[in-house]
């Protein structure tokens, strides 16, 4: 009986081990591409959107446009800085006038019905959108009376695959708002506009702007790193199950999502302005304080309130994606929609990729005392690179 036994009682012995060990390669894992991460994050944001409107109504065919493009995006494919000073002025600009156009020029395709029509570049000014200077480049085309509009604005989608061009377009056919993108670069007039399509457009565009904003995905991670893990005195213990953790999770990302949806819904009707500046500085800072809350188990309790006050931080961030598109009456509420449910569908996909990894290396002393300490020390350490930048 005693050779018998033994067996039996190395078995669940061996087993443990093997899953303690399991978890901490997990772990591990998670920690390598939790850091691999980090320096991509310093991008936060760096993508760059112009903003195309035109005006196609005229019963002639005359179609007047105007695309607003970023003096930053423009400087990097010409060098506008011709003294290296670090500034660029005014008469530096002036002066590559020819070039400015021609490089606008040659990525503005314009056709109507079977025909196209080339735009004629006409006029030269400045101006801002979130802040930002930009240069804003009036065309004007002949086209032919009838059919449908083709518009093509691809500037910079051969360098940089995040580049987006918002386009607010008024037809005879009615408004039309969209988004161009290296994956859909050209947009063809629907014969009349419909909020459902409009509505799917910016699910697409919520989607995409979650997923390149790494600000908004380090401070979301923050959020999700202790949710497998319960606070006793000044130290963890592992959360009771899927079902307690999924309980958690969903109080501390509906915080947060009623927080953002609040203040995304005041900033695009233009109930609340904040400058777009102040609120990247703030979100920053929310992941520095996310991160250093994460190191002391007595701070957990904070992470309600933590969710939903950053959260109207970071609603403000959303809207400022929006914000230049000039949507309003009947095309405000699907493109506030469908940019709202993408956002929404970004977070579910990162809790479901991440909530069953986290499962499995809670099992593990490695998880509390080692991965989650220094992912939360890295992400608070980006998020003050980022403070320092944008409050500089």
């Amino acid at each position: 009986m005693t050779h018998a036994s033994a067996p039996q009682h190395r078995a669940p012995v061996a087993s443990a081990a093997t899953r303690a060990t399991g978890a901490r390669s997990l772990a591990r894992l998670l920690l390598a591409m939790f850091a691999l991460a980090v320096p991509l994050a310093a991008h936060a944001h760096a993508t760059s959107t112009s903003y195309l409107t035109a005006d196609a109504t005229s019963r002639e065919g005359d179609v007047q446009l105007t695309w607003d493009v970023a003096v930053a995006d423009v400087h990097w494919a010409l060098g506008l800085d011709e003294d290296g000073d670090g500034r660029i002025t005014w008469r530096e600009v002036e002066s590559r006038r020819d070039d400015i156009a021609t490089l606008a020029s040659s990525h503005l395709t314009l056709a109507r019905g079977s025909r196209s029509c080339s735009p004629a570049f006409v006029d030269l000014m400045l101006t801002k959108h979130a802040g930002e200077a930009h240069l804003s480049l009036g065309f004007r085309a002949r086209c032919q009376a009838s059919g449908a509009l083709a518009v093509s604005a691809t500037l910079f989608f051969d360098r940089d695959a995040t580049q987006r061009t918002l386009i607010d377009i008024a037809t005879r056919a009615g408004p039309f708002t969209s988004i161009l993108s290296p994956s859909s670069p050209r947009w063809i007039e629907p014969p009349a506009p419909s909020a459902l399509a409009t509505f799917r457009t910016f699910v697409g565009q919520g989607l995409w702007h979650v997923w390149i904003g790494y600000d908004h995905l380090a401070f979301l991670i923050l959020l999700l790193l202790p949710s497998v893990l319960r606070s006793v005195g000044n130290g963890w213990r592992q959360a009771g199950g899927f079902k307690e953790t999924s309980a958690d999770l969903l109080r501390i990302i509906t915080a947060f999502t009623v927080a953002h949806s609040i203040t995304l819904g005041l900033a695009a009707t233009g109930t609340v302005h904040v400058p777009a500046r102040p609120i990247e500085v703030a979100i920053a800072a929310s992941i520095v304080i996310a991160g250093l809350l994460n190191l002391f188990p007595r701070a957990a309790r904070a992470r309600l309130g933590l969710a939903f006050g950053f959260g109207l931080v970071h609603g403000f961030g959303f809207a400022n994606a929006l914000a230049e598109l000039g949507s309003h009456g009947s095309r405000l509420v699907p493109t506030l929609a469908g940019f709202n449910v993408g956002v929404e569908l970004a977070q579910l996909t990162l809790v479901l990729i991440l909530l069953p990894l986290l499962l499995k290396a809670r099992v593990s002393s490695f998880y509390s005392a080692r991965f989650m300490p220094a992912a939360s020390l890295a992400a608070a350490m980006a998020g003050a690179a980022w403070l320092a930048a944008r409050a500089g």
